[in-house]
Parts: structure tokens; sequence; C-alpha cells
């Protein structure tokens, strides 16, 4: 049993602890509205799956792994997991599941739907049913009840047809143990850490080197656009002299406002001993309401008669001219304004935008010269170049080398030999329980995986794994004692845990070999190109 379960560790653990299984959330189907139908990758009994259902799978898996494994996932871990191929998966079977309960005539009841959308913890307030936060919910999710009941039937009517096929899978109280100790056991491994800094000094990169990197790297070292702008700002500060606060308007303020003028827990303080402070609040408002007045006259008058320079010259406004800037690196006092970036790339040269807010002050800019994104020259980036290309040429090189020693490994050779050999020690993790972030290593779910499958007889993974930055070679090292005192009082929920594991991986099997004889009839058919597009 043990064997069987670190054989299928990666479908019986990750697949349901992750909750890759049917049920998995209320608006698991209700959120797949609306695709773009026109860009089939593959499609089932003449049922078309589009790219953008694809496209959202996949986001929503890398945000569960992002959520898992944080800033430790890499962007070649995350093809070494093949995201893509395993969001479209979900999308066909979720298709297959739909069609073969509506063959069946397996349906869930309107009763069936109702009960399970009132016993959902999210819809529901002191423990019953609200329908007032079932609608907002909705509403928020941008549904109407009518939509997402619809595709809740549709989820539960799958869930019948997983249920009846797998119900008749059992387990016994055997199973129970093994399953027990196979969650409690602890591992110790040995490892071997190839860094790729160590073959830096091997690398000798030519000019033609350097030159073919920059042409197939060429986005890493583009130059973005940029920008010069002219602009007229409007301070509060400039106009705030002007305004004459009255007696009334202090009171008004502090009798809609006293609140804000109150200590934690106490009344508000009299009239007399927060007057100042009113009184610079109202002045500064009505500073910013005159600039914004200002600022708007001043928009009015160079969009009609298209003469920026002019108008400030006529209204003695001092015309500030900025230095040329990228929209991703924008400067104070601009970088205050909200949704910069986009004003200024909706202006063509010569052409103003409407009045924008900063901190405490309005201004109106003009676009006075661009200067287009360009790839430099090989002289101008040559030493980043060859940093660039020397680090991916020493990564390939610690890759295949690690590689290498794992296949001399397997071939008989020993820990000590290869670490002799490359000068490594060999190092240890300690013993700890296989899951999660491995002790001196850190996360990786591709190595977190394949350690399910280790153990005396088989102590050597298939392949090497990147962990910050570096490949690592583990070996199954040996096994700890097991404290079995708390085995009894787990049993139940383990033997359940267990079951719905075997359950599933029954389920699977049955999905894959319907899948299977799917295409062979060709009523399945997936483009093999999908994830190209």
């Amino acid at each position: 049993m043990l064997e069987l379960m670190r054989k299928h560790a990666k479908n019986w653990l990750m697949k349901f602890l992750l909750g890759m299984i049917v049920i998995v959330f209320i608006f698991y189907f209700g959120t797949r509205r609306g695709e773009d139908e026109t860009k089939a990758v593959a499609t089932v009994n003449g049922q078309d799956i589009a790219l953008a259902q694809v496209q959202k799978e996949y986001s929503d898996l890398v945000e569960l792994y992002l959520q898992q494994y944080g800033s430790s996932l890499s962007e070649e871990m995350l093809k070494g997991l093949d995201l893509k191929q395993k969001a479209l998966d979900i999308l066909i079977n979720k298709t297959i599941l739909l069609q073969k309960a509506q063959e069946l005539n397996i349906a869930a009841t309107e009763d069936e739907v109702r009960n399970y959308i009132m016993a959902y913890p999210a819809f529901q307030r002191g423990g019953a049913f609200n329908e007032m936060v079932y609608q907002r919910m909705l509403r928020m999710n941008r549904m109407t009840p009518e939509v997402f009941e619809a595709e809740q039937q549709k989820m539960l009517s799958a869930a019948k047809l997983e249920q009846l096929i797998s119900e008749a899978v059992k387990v016994c109280d055997q199973e129970v143990f093994d399953f027990f100790r196979f969650q409690n056991e602890q591992i110790n491994l040995s490892y071997l850490m190839f860094n790729p800094a160590s073959f830096k000094d091997s690398i000798a990169p030519s000019r033609k080197d350097l030159e073919t990197y920059l042409k197939e790297h060429g986005s890493e070292f583009r130059v973005p656009e940029q920008v010069q702008l002219k602009a007229l700002f409007f301070p509060a500060r400039d106009y705030a002299a002007a305004a004459k606060i009255s007696d009334a308007e202090i009171a008004d303020y502090y009798e809609r406002h006293s609140s804000k003028f109150a200590q934690k827990g106490e009344k508000a303080p009299p009239l007399a001993e927060v007057k100042t402070r009113i009184v610079q609040e109202l002045t500064q408002i009505s500073g910013m309401a005159a600039a914004e007045e200002a600022a708007k006259k001043a928009h009015d008058a160079i969009y009609q008669q298209e003469n920026f320079d002019g108008y400030a010259a006529q209204n003695k406004l001092k015309i500030v001219t900025t230095d040329f800037f990228p929209l991703n690196s924008i400067p104070a006092p601009f970088n205050k304004a909200a949704n910069f970036p986009q004003v200024v790339m909706d202006l063509k040269k010569g052409e103003i935008s409407k009045v924008l807010s900063g901190e405490g002050e309005y201004f109106v800019i003009q676009v006075a010269a661009r200067k287009p994104a360009y790839i430099p020259e090989l002289k101008t980036v040559e030493q980043e170049v060859a940093k660039r290309y020397s680090e991916m040429a020493a990564r390939s090189l610690c890759k295949k080398t690690a590689d290498t020693m794992l296949a001399r490994l397997k071939k008989g050779e020993s820990l000590n030999q290869i670490a002799q050999a490359n000068k490594l020690s060999v190092e240890e993790t300690g013993f700890f329980k296989p899951g999660g972030a491995i002790p001196k290593l850190g996360a990786n779910p591709q190595l977190s995986m394949a350690i399910y499958q280790l153990a005396e007889r088989t102590p050597l993974p298939e392949s090497t794994f990147e962990v910050n930055g570096s490949f690592v070679i583990v070996f199954f090292k040996e096994r700890g004692k097991m404290d079995t005192t708390d085995y009894d009082s787990k049993k139940e929920n383990l033997k359940k845990l267990l079951l719905q594991a075997k359950r599933n991986e029954y389920f699977t099997t049955w999905l894959e070999n319907t899948k299977a004889l799917m295409i062979k009839e060709g009523k399945l058919k997936i483009k093999k190109d999908f994830k190209e597009l």
C-alpha cells in the first residue's frame, strides 16, 4: 500500500489537497461565462472549448500555486508544472462530465440546488441563509440568480455522476494505518547543490555571442518610449489668500465634522479650541476650488486657441518643462495624478490634457516631444549584455553538469564520489515531513511531489531540481521513527480522507480512460499547438 501511495502521491495528495476535484468552489462553474468562443482549442463531442476559457483557468492555477509557494515559484518551475496543459485538462474534464451526466439523465433537482445554495456558509448570517447577502454577492460577481443557479445545477449534476462512479471504492484498516504512516513518517535526504556562480569563470563569450544574445533578447534591453512635457500649475496656496471665511461657515463646518476633532472615546472639544484648525482647512478647500476654476479656465482657452505658450505669457504663468522620462518612471509631482501614464499615452505631440489634480494643486500638461522606444546598439550596453549572457550560459552549464552527475549516480557511482569529483560537500536536510518546504532547500512544487516517490529501493528522483537559483540532486537517506500514540484518535478522519483520495484516483482513472476512447473515436479533438496561441 505504501509503495502504491508513493507512486500515486501526485494524484492522491496534490490534486486532493489543492482542491483539483469537481466540487471545489461554489463559483467554479459560474465564473466561466462570456468567453471568446471563436478561438477553439479543443472540441468535445462538437462542443468547443475557447482559448479565453483556458487562459482564465491557467490564471487561476498560477494564483493557486503562488499562494502556496510565493516568490519561490520561478518561471522555470511554472514551465515544469505545465499549467497550460492542466488548465485545458480541467476544462475538458468538466465538459465530459456534464455531457455524460446528460446522457445518463443524471441531474440535480431544484430542491437539491436550493438546499445546496442555502447551506453554503458565504450566503449565511447567524447560521441561516440570508437573501440580501446572497443577492449582494451575486451582484459583486456580476451574476443574476438565474444564471448562477443554472450553473450550480450543472455542478451538482456533475458531482452526482462522480459520486455514482466512485462510490463502490472502499478502504480497509490496514490501508488507513498505511496512510497514517505515509502522512506522519519523517525522512532525511542527502543532497548536492550545484551553484551557477561557480561556472561563470569558464564562460568567455565572443563578440558574436553577445551580438546574437542581444538580437534574441532585445526586449530585455529595450529603452522605452520617453516623453517631454510642458505644464502649467495652479497650486491651492496661490489662491488661498483671497479666501474669506465667515463665522457662519466655521460654525457649519464644526457642526458637520465635530467627530473628527474628538479624541477616541471622548466628546468633541469646544469650537473655540479648534477654530484655527477649521479656518486652515476651509482656507485650503477654498484655495483648491479657486485653483480648479483657474485651471479649467486655462484649459478651455488653450484648447480653443491652441496656444499653450501664448496663454501662459499673457497670464504671467510659469511653464514648467520636464526632462525626457519614460512612463514607467514618472517624476513628481505628476506621479500624484490618477492614471497619469494613460493620460500621456493618449496625447499626441502638441495636445493638452484635461485638468489633472495633484497634491494640493491642479495642472494642465502639453506633450512637447516624444522619443520612440528602441533597442540600443551593443557598444552602449555591452557590459550588461555580457553579464546576462554569462549568467545564462553558467546556468545552462550548471544544469547540464547536475543532470550528468545524476545520470552517473543512477549508473552506480556513490554520492561521495560525485561530490569529490565536483569539489562539493554532501549535505543533509535533517528529518522532516514531506509535503511543504524542505529544510535547507526551501519550497519547490516539483521537488515536493518527487520526494513522495523516494524510498530505500528508489533513492533518486528522475531529474534535478532548481531551488533558489541552484540545481539540486537529492538522495533518499533514511526514515525516522514514527509516533503512533495518536493513531486511534485520528483513525476515523484519516479513513474519510483516504476514502476520498482513493475515490478521486478511481474517478481520475475512469476519466482518463474515457478521454482516451473519445480521442480514438474522434469525439475529442485538441489543437496540438494550443500552448502557442
